[in-house]
């Protein structure tokens, strides 16, 4: 845990967030792990939009259509709250399915501007991500692409819905993910071999 801290803040320290005083910018956050073994058996790990099972930081999964798009899945967290999800594409043959969130539990309250700010679990509005799996000989290359805006919209956010809380918090559950799923095929994977590249 304490090399993925050490990770995600040089990440951080990389790629320093747009200067707070302007409007949300849409980031684009870029994941990826080779991983020493075949693509349709890591696919086969992730596969199941109701399944993360595989992802520690996710306690339960519970989806109302499987692998349909429309789906919608509740992700109950490890350390409290829940993420609401869309599938917003499914596609078997090319190993990849992207979704989108579409509601999150509130950590807490806080006063900003004069007004109640709710802090998600996930500081972020307007969030996607894409997860794919491709083959690169007998290994494979899973790719976890995340979009998405600051949690606040307005001018001068708050520090816990900033540029950088989004991006630490989006960096922080990518590479626990990617982590865990390099960890099913080989005990040694670790953040340093997630290659991290951000946009806005």
């Amino acid at each position: 845990m304490k090399k993925i801290s050490l990770f995600i803040s040089l990440v951080l320290f990389l790629f320093s967030a747009v200067a707070t005083a302007h409007g949300p910018v849409r980031g684009k956050l870029t994941l990826t792990i080779t991983i020493d073994a075949p693509a349709d058996k890591v696919w086969d790990v992730i596969k199941n939009f109701d399944d993360m099972s595989w992802h520690p930081g996710i306690a339960n999964t519970t989806a109302d259509k499987g692998n349909e798009k429309g789906s919608v899945r509740v992700l109950t967290l490890e350390g409290g709250g829940t993420i609401t999800e869309e599938l917003k594409a499914y596609k078997a043959d090319k190993m990849s399915y992207k979704y989108k969130i579409t509601d999150m539990s509130t950590v807490k309250t806080i006063q900003h501007a004069g007004q109640d700010e709710d802090i998600p679990v996930l500081p972020v509005e307007n969030y996607q991500a894409t997860l794919t799996v491709k083959a690169k000989g007998n290994k494979s290359v899973v790719t976890w692409v995340a979009t998405y805006y600051r949690g606040y919209v307005n001018n001068n956010p708050p520090e816990e819905l900033n540029e950088e809380a989004a991006d630490k918090a989006v960096t922080a559950v990518l590479t626990e993910g990617l982590v865990a799923l390099g960890q099913k095929f080989d005990s040694g994977a670790n953040s340093s071999e997630v290659k991290v590249t951000m946009k806005r």
